[in-house]
């Protein structure tokens, strides 16, 4: 396995390099390695070092914990907390509906939901030893979008894989779906045991082994799911990522995890999406931010430049008099609003370009003006 590279050597930044500093550098190598522009063989890889680089150090939590035990210390962020679903990282989950009503017109049948697909959080599947319906684990996933595809929204496919309740058996792992009680445990879903120690007889009550607490079992097995209820599968679904969604959003399909036990309900599929930054606009909530140079004579003169938007390019009046590091504002030109109708505003910051060598004719005219 290849060892990892130290985060700000891959950044090419020092170890008290500033919040500014890091994200300058991570914009110049992505825009020199995507995959994209870089066709070399090892572009790829290179980006998605830079990319996990600038995951862990742009954010104050990850970089402490890396800074104090290295590439363990980040190695926990992400996952869910035992017994939960997965936490938004920018507030509550964007609830996407049930993916059950997504998944029907593809898989057909009564689904009740979806299964695993990614990675398994837990927070579901709690001890066995009650016949209480327990609801099945949440799922997680991350996807990859690039800065326009958040911004705009787009159908994707993405792959699943879960767990469902089998068909053939409604889930209750026995052929035609038909139990018998449980001779061991006489269909309490427990047994009682009598241990002998030194302050007498003490009873103990465990999960009967035979029908693991739910007091009944097959007749005869299932074949089709070899008596486990359930059965896996895989196919491939198109989703829709809203217009205006952004880096770290969460978005929530109810009844997109695994299947639950004895009756219970499905889990969440929690699909967590990860933005690339862009080489010019920096995104603010739905508002745009931009850089523009000018020549200082349109600075002083006044004039129209080509301003970049999300929305493409416009035509932006500069004033006559204009100062370094003005600001205006292009109204509607941001991000369209992920609630409600509408676009944020685009804000574009002046920088004046003063020529740094003129021609004789340049120099005489400045002396000119400087008399």
């Amino acid at each position: 396995m290849t060892e990892k590279r130290d985060y700000y050597e891959v950044l090419g930044v020092a170890k008290d390099a500033s919040a500014a500093d890091i994200k300058r550098a991570y914009r110049s190598l992505a825009k020199e390695y995507h995959p994209d522009h870089n066709k070399s063989a090892d572009a790829e890889d290179k980006f998605n070092e830079i990319r996990e680089a600038y995951d862990a150090l742009s954010d104050d939590q990850k970089r402490q914990a890396y800074d104090q035990y290295g590439h363990a210390g980040t190695e926990g962020f992400g996952a869910s907390a035992a017994g939960g679903g997965f936490s938004g990282v920018n507030g509550s989950p964007f609830d996407m509906g049930d993916l059950g009503d997504i998944l029907e017109g593809l898989f057909g049948g009564n689904m009740g939901g979806m299964g695993g697909f990614g990675f398994d959080f837990g927070g579901g599947r709690s001890s066995r030893g009650s016949q209480r319906p327990v609801r099945g684990s949440d799922i997680k996933q991350e996807i990859h979008l690039m800065f326009e595809e958040a911004i705009w929204g787009k159908e994707i496919d993405i792959s699943v894989g879960r767990e469902i309740l089998c068909e053939a058996c409604s889930g209750t792992g026995a052929e035609g779906g038909k139990m018998k009680t449980c001779e061991q445990c006489g269909g309490q879903g427990r047994v009682r045991r009598v241990q002998n120690t030194i302050l007498g007889g003490i009873s103990m009550v465990s999960e009967c082994s035979a029908c693991r607490g739910r007091g009944k079992i097959p007749e005869k097995e299932c074949a089709t799911c070899e008596g486990s209820g359930r059965v896996a599968e895989e196919k491939s679904v198109k989703i829709t990522i809203p217009k205006g969604s952004y880096d770290g959003m969460v978005l929530r399909f109810r009844n997109g995890g695994h299947a639950g036990q004895n009756g219970g309900e499905y889990g969440d599929l929690y699909i967590e999406l990860q933005v690339d930054l862009h080489e010019t606009f920096d995104r603010r909530g739905d508002d745009i931010y931009v850089e523009v140079n000018i020549p200082v004579v349109t600075a002083v003169l006044g004039g129209e430049i080509s301003v970049a938007t999300v929305h493409g390019d416009v035509m932006m009046k500069i004033p006559k008099g204009t100062q370094p590091n003005a600001i205006f504002r292009l109204s509607k030109k941001g991000v369209p609003k992920l609630r409600g109708d509408g676009f944020g505003d685009e804000y574009v910051q002046v920088n004046i370009d003063v020529p740094k060598r003129l021609s004789r004719k340049e120099r005489r005219l400045w002396e000119e003006l400087g008399k």
